[in-house]
């Protein structure tokens, strides 16, 4: 009888801890960054039609299709080191999405005296509609100590499609060069 109520609450215990572990996170997602100067495909960063802007201004664009409830978010003309190694991931932490832009010094090639746009966009699949809370990340490995915040706030996908300017500061013309606008 003894044997049996420990059994009992262990296996409750054990349950319960793989639960927990189930709520808190799931699979990251991983997204796609362009080379230097950006996609040259404006539709890989979910421009507009006569968007001719690419240099002005960094924009997080998304859009939302309702038949397939994946949410698509671009992080359009974001300034790094053009030496590096770049790389995008989301994780869903109960009801926030997390997107995480890590940027790195290269192994074999150390950082150089030149910054260059980039673009990172990733699809998220299985979105239900409705109003997302966002947080997005930007770790710089060898110039911060961890990732730096760059913009949280909700998206609210049932317009399915949006776009918050994240930095207006006008990029240099050499830095940007390379996409097409």
């Amino acid at each position: 009888m003894r044997y049996v109520g420990v059994c009992g609450a262990l296996a409750t215990v054990g349950s319960l801890l793989l639960l927990g572990a189930c709520l808190e996170t799931e699979p990251a997602q991983v997204g796609v960054v362009s080379e230097a100067g950006g996609f040259a495909d404006p539709e890989r960063r979910l421009a507009v039609e006569g968007d001719e802007s690419y240099c002005s201004s960094e924009v997080l664009r998304w859009r939302y299709d309702r038949s397939t409830g994946s949410l698509t978010i671009a992080d359009s003309r974001l300034l790094l080191n053009c030496c590096g190694q770049r790389a995008m991931h989301v994780e869903r932490l109960d009801n926030i999405y997390e997107i995480t832009e890590r940027d790195e010094p290269d192994t074999a090639t150390p950082r150089c005296d030149a910054v260059c746009a980039f673009d990172f966009t990733v699809a998220i699949p299985e979105v239900a509609p409705g109003k997302v809370y966002v947080r997005l990340l930007r770790d710089v490995v060898d110039a911060q100590g961890s990732a730096e915040l760059i913009w949280q706030g909700e998206l609210d996908v049932r317009k399915s499609v949006g776009q918050v300017v994240l930095d207006r500061v006008a990029a240099p013309r050499e830095a940007c060069g390379g996409s097409s606008q």
